[in-house]
């Protein structure tokens, strides 16, 4: 059975892009069949997969309109996906996904477009991984509305506990509305430097709000993470031996161990 991954968080920066390519690659790395799905009109876990946008004729875009009339196929989404570029397979975004919502805005059902979209590739990998975009949107909507878990990277600043608050009301409509089965994996803190008093401040803040168990591994600052996605590399390919890929190791245990199922 597939396991679906959304990473989301509403204030940017906050890691998600990173986050979602190095899980990707580190399940991938383990045996694990895995779906990448760039749901974000900025586009960057394409291009940090290598690919450029612009030189694409399928994306989520397109696939997302086919879904909106009932015209989803097999054949269009494996025209979509992108299987030669990494350990895992990716279905690419394009800047004109910000469109979406408002070319969207009449059409019944708009919510669970991209779980139709899953529905046909359930038996084709063991995870989906989503990226998706720092707003509360439709396709933010769509996202939580196709997955099992959701996942929040957070910076450790007093800035980002407002984004993580305002994620889990997110959560908890989703719920409510669309998704009962949503359950929250974790949340991931990235970049962090534990030698300073305001990084130590907001973990234990976390901590205190969610339960040590909500948390996964800290991912320590470390600037190949942010060279990696410009050479197009995860930090295993890039560079494997560093800290950042360490703690991407961790992070990826642990998912296997909180969201496979048996």
């Amino acid at each position: 059975m597939t396991t679906t991954i959304a990473l989301a968080n509403r204030k940017g920066g906050s890691g998600k892009t990173t986050s979602t390519l190095n899980i990707a690659d580190g399940l991938a790395r383990k045996g694990y069949r895995v779906l990448v799905i760039d749901a974000d009109s900025q586009a960057q876990a394409t291009t940090g997969s290598g690919i450029l946008p612009h030189q694409l004729d399928m994306s989520i875009y397109q696939l997302l309109h086919l879904a909106a009339k009932n015209e989803l196929s097999k054949d269009s989404i494996h025209n979509t996906i992108i299987q030669e570029a990494k350990s895992f397979d990716l279905i690419p975004s394009q800047a004109d996904l910000s469109a979406l919502e408002i070319e969207l805005s009449s059409v019944v059902g708009r919510e669970s477009l991209m779980r139709s979209l899953l529905m046909e590739l359930e038996k084709d990998y063991d995870f989906i991984i989503i990226d998706l975009p720092p707003s509360l949107g439709l396709i933010t909507v769509n996202g939580l509305t196709a997955s099992d878990w959701l996942l929040i990277p957070i910076e450790l600043s007093f800035l980002s506990m407002d984004g993580l608050a305002q994620m889990m009301g997110v959560l908890y409509r989703v719920n409510a509305q669309l998704n009962p089965a949503l359950r929250l994996l974790g949340i991931l803190p990235v970049k962090c430097d534990l030698r300073t008093n305001l990084a130590r401040s907001v973990k234990e803040e976390v901590e205190n709000n969610f339960g040590l168990e909500r948390l996964l591994p800290l991912v320590r600052n470390d600037i190949k993470l942010a060279e990696a996605p410009s050479f197009g590399k995860s930090i295993f390919e890039y560079a494997p031996g560093c800290r950042g890929a360490m703690d991407y190791l961790q992070v990826v245990e642990t998912i296997i161990a909180r969201s496979v199922r048996t």
